[in-house]
C-alpha cells in the first residue's frame, strides 16, 4: 500500500503547487475559457488546469510504478504524451471534432494494439461471449473513445469532472491493489493524487479549468483501466470481490455519471438531426441548475450519485449481472431523465 499512497501524495503535492503558476501564466498570455451563451461561468476562466494533471500523475505513475513497468507500458505514456499535445492544441486554438478523434483513435490504438490493454471477450454482456480478435480490437478502441469524450462533455461545472475522476480513480485503485495489479493501481493513485491538488483550485468558484488537456488525460487513463479491469477479473478469480461477469457492471457503476449523460445528449441531439459534437445546454448538470440548484449543490448530487451506483454494484455482485447491468442503466437513464420532466412539470404550472 505504500507505493500507492506514495503516488497519490506525491501527485497531489506537484498538482497543488505547480496551479498557482499556472494561473499566472495563462493570465499572462490570455488563455481563458471565454463566457458564452451556453456557458455557466460569467467570468473568464484561466485553462491550463490539465497541464498540472498530466504533468503530476505521469511524474508520480512512471517513479513509484518504475519496479513493475514493462517495456510495453511505455505505450500507455506515449499515448499520454499524444493526448496531452492534441488537448493542448485545442485548448488554444479549438480544433475540428473529426481532427480531435483521430488523434484519440491514435492514442488509443497503441495501448490496445502494442499494450495488449483490450477486451478479450464480451462477458456476457448483450448476451455475447466470443468474438474474432480483430473486432474486439475494434470495440476497445471504441470503447476508449467514448469514455474519453464522455468525460470531456460533463466538465461542464466547477469541480464536476475533477471530483467524479477522483471517485471513479481511487475506486480503481482500491480494486487493482485488491487484485495486486501493482501497475495499474500506481496508476488510479496518481491520477486521483492529481485531481485532488487540482479541485481545490477547481470546485466552486473555480480560478483554473482543465479544459481538453485535463479531460482528455482523465477520460483516457479511466477507460485503459476499465478494460484493464474487466480482462483482469477472468484471469484472477477473487470471488469475494468480482468475477469476469459482474465487472461490467462495476465499470458501468464507476463511470456511470458521463457514460448516461454522453448517451442521452448524443441521442437528443441525433434525433434533432444535429452532430453529437454540437454544444448544448441538454446535460444533465445544465437541468439541476435550471430546477434552482447551486452548482455546489449540483456537484454534491452527483458525487453522491455516483457512490450510490457503485455501492450498489458491489452488494449486487453476486446476483444475475445482466439483470444488474440493465437495471442500472435503466436507473441511471430515469434520473438523468427527471430534471427534465421536473422542469416541464414546473412550467405547467406556471402556465396555470
Amino acid at each position: 500500500m505504500q507505493p500507492l499512497l506514495s503516488a497519490a501524495i506525491t501527485a497531489f503535492i506537484i498538482a497543488l503547487a505547480s496551479i498557482p503558476s499556472l494561473i499566472r501564466v495563462a493570465k499572462k498570455v490570455e488563455l481563458y475559457d471565454e463566457p458564452d451563451e451556453r456557458k455557466l461561468h460569467p467570468n473568464r476562466i484561466p485553462l491550463l488546469g490539465g497541464m498540472a494533471i498530466f504533468a503530476a500523475t505521469i511524474f508520480s505513475f512512471t517513479f513509484w510504478a518504475a519496479g513493475y513497468f514493462e517495456q510495453q507500458h511505455l505505450f500507455i505514456v506515449a499515448s499520454l504524451i499524444i493526448l496531452f499535445f492534441l488537448g493542448l492544441r485545442d485548448d488554444i486554438m479549438p480544433l475540428q471534432p473529426i481532427a480531435k478523434i483521430f488523434g484519440q483513435a491514435v492514442a488509443a490504438m497503441l495501448v490496445v494494439l502494442f499494450c495488449n490493454i483490450r477486451l478479450l471477450g464480451m462477458h456476457g454482456l448483450f448476451g455475447i461471449h466470443a468474438l474474432p480478435l480483430w473486432l474486439l480490437a475494434f470495440i476497445s478502441i471504441l470503447v476508449i473513445l467514448f469514455i474519453i469524450n464522455a468525460y470531456n462533455l460533463i466538465d461542464g461545472v466547477d469541480g464536476l469532472a475533477g471530483g467524479l475522476g477522483i471517485i471513479a480513480s481511487a475506486t480503481f485503485g482500491i480494486l487493482f491493489y485488491c487484485y495486486n495489479d501493482m501497475l495499474m493501481a500506481v496508476l488510479a493513485f496518481s491520477l486521483c493524487g492529481a485531481l485532488i491538488g487540482f479541485l481545490i483550485f477547481n470546485f466552486h468558484p473555480a480560478k483554473i479549468f482543465m479544459g481538453d488537456t485535463g479531460s482528455m488525460t482523465i477520460g483516457f487513463i479511466l477507460a485503459i483501466l476499465s478494460l484493464r479491469f474487466v480482462e483482469l477479473t477472468k484471469s484472477v478469480q477473487l470471488m469475494e470481490l468480482f468475477n469476469s461477469r459482474s465487472a461490467p457492471v462495476m465499470v458501468l457503476a464507476i463511470l456511470i455519471i458521463p457514460i448516461v449523460d454522453t448517451l442521452r445528449v448524443f441521442t437528443i441531439r441525433i434525433v434533432k438531426r444535429r452532430s453529437p459534437f454540437s454544444p448544448d445546454r441538454n446535460h444533465i448538470h445544465h437541468k439541476l441548475l435550471q430546477l434552482g440548484l447551486s452548482s455546489r449543490q449540483v456537484t454534491v448530487c452527483l458525487y453522491l450519485v455516483n457512490i450510490l451506483f457503485i455501492s450498489a454494484a458491489y452488494f449486487f455482485r453476486d446476483h444475475n449481472s445482466a439483470t444488474v447491468f440493465y437495471g442500472m442503466l435503466a436507473n441511471a437513464l430515469l434520473f438523468t431523465q427527471l430534471p427534465h420532466v421536473l422542469l416541464k412539470f414546473k412550467k405547467i404550472r406556471q402556465i396555470a
